[in-house]
């Protein structure tokens, strides 16, 4: 009896602890890997495009992990700048491995009325070693797959075997991430996240009309805007309008960032950065309005090589100064050759679909007491857009829309 009392008492004082802990701000296992996949995500986005030239939409969570995997291996200058890059902060290596696993299933699970997939895959020149240690941790962490292919002798071979992962990974969004590898490529690290969600409150497609988008450049082009009206998540300030439009059972979200001018992009995206996102978010409050919103269909491709390196990641782009001993022991040493990301996002009156890939090429050599009126909000010309889960605050996609009719 006295046994079972000092258990009951135990179990009590666990659950007592437990929900302390939750009401003085307990971090969740998540803390701190969100924070810095949005700050590199906008960094990132800021660092593709200055001027907001063009449709620019990238996955801060695609390249954060692919990232990540490498930075494993990384030892010396090498992790020193790619921690930085990454914005990691005072996060250390098992903290960002223990909260990225724990995110990966987090997003997966959220929401059972959203798809949301996330792959990793580790891809080794044939006959080429690779530390058992890296491959325990990728696949334990992020639950990386590990495959062999010819770089050396069929690099063509090999970049049809990862093309066709990356195309099944992201049902068919995304039919290459590579082309032409190198022969001296020993290591392909790729990611890819596939997103399709329905509109919480899906558009009316009746309402939808073809209308004029104002380009940032001058002149306008035709293109079908969504319609609808209700009650939104919604902030605004002299220079912009906010709205968050939810996705199933509302654990995803779209955001749109509208500048009032029509050529106000360029001025948002220079104050819009991590610490601006969590600001502008959390004053989101419920207001009666009406949105109108583009009807579009986009796809991105970039090398990241210019941008992280420009971001401070030069020391793994060069061969003779990387270090990346934990993958494979030098000689001959590794570095990275290339970074390739490809985006696809489609929007229309049912909801959205989303994919992302991302490769990493590694070579030898608050409450209103008044209800204000109803807002009005257009989205007829350049705005910055992203799709986050709700309780982490992970950015999945972000970027800018200059022209949705151009692909």
């Amino acid at each position: 009896m006295r046994l079972k009392l000092k258990t009951l008492l135990a179990c009590l004082l666990a659950a007592t602890l437990c929900r302390g802990a939750q009401a003085h701000g307990a971090q969740p296992p998540t803390a701190g890997i969100d924070t810095a996949i949005n700050d590199f995500g906008f960094r990132l986005l800021s660092a593709l495009a200055p001027a907001s030239e063009r449709n620019t939409i990238i996955s801060p969570l695609s390249v954060s992990l692919a990232l990540a995997i490498a930075y494993n291996g990384a030892v010396g200058e090498t992790k020193d700048a790619m921690a930085r890059t990454l914005t990691l902060g005072p996060l250390r290596e098992a903290e960002l491995n223990r909260g990225s696993r724990e995110l990966l299933m987090t997003l997966e699970r959220a929401d059972p009325a959203v798809q949301m997939e996330i792959a990793n895959a580790l891809w080794a020149q044939s006959g080429f070693s690779i530390n058992p240690g890296f491959i325990r941790l990728s696949k334990s962490f992020y639950k990386a797959t590990v495959d062999h292919v010819d770089f050396a002798h069929d690099p063509q071979r090999a970049a049809d075997t990862i093309n066709a992962w990356v195309d099944r990974k992201t049902h068919g969004k995304i039919p290459t991430i590579i082309r032409s590898p190198e022969r001296t490529a020993r290591l392909v690290i790729t990611d890819a996240v596939y997103f399709k969600g329905r509109w919480t409150s899906p558009f009316d497609q009746k309402a939808t009309a073809t209308k004029p988008f104002y380009l940032q450049e001058g002149g306008s082009v035709p293109v079908p805007l969504m319609a609808q009206s209700g009650k939104y998540p919604y902030f605004e300030t002299d220079h912009f309008q906010a709205i968050r439009l939810p996705y199933g059972n509302r654990r995803f979200a779209m955001y749109i960032f509208l500048p009032r001018g029509k050529d106000g992009l360029p001025a948002l995206m220079g104050s819009l950065d991590g610490a601006h996102w969590r600001q502008w978010t959390a004053k989101l409050v419920e207001r009666k309005g009406s949105i109108s919103l583009p009807r579009l269909r986009l796809t991105y491709a970039r090398s990241l090589n210019d941008a992280l390196k420009s971001m401070g990641m030069a020391p793994a782009f060069d061969s003779t100064r990387a270090d990346f001993s934990l993958i494979h022991p030098p000689p001959p040493p590794l570095f990275i050759q290339d970074v390739q990301h490809k985006t696809f996002i489609e929007l229309d009156e049912e909801g959205t679909r989303a994919a992302a890939a991302s490769s990493v090429q590694m070579g030898v050599t608050m409450a209103l007491t008044k209800e204000p009126p109803p807002f009005e909000m257009v989205v007829d010309h350049p705005f910055f857009c992203a799709i986050a889960e709700q309780q982490s605050g992970t950015l999945l996609f972000a970027g800018i829309v200059t022209n949705p009719a151009r692909d």
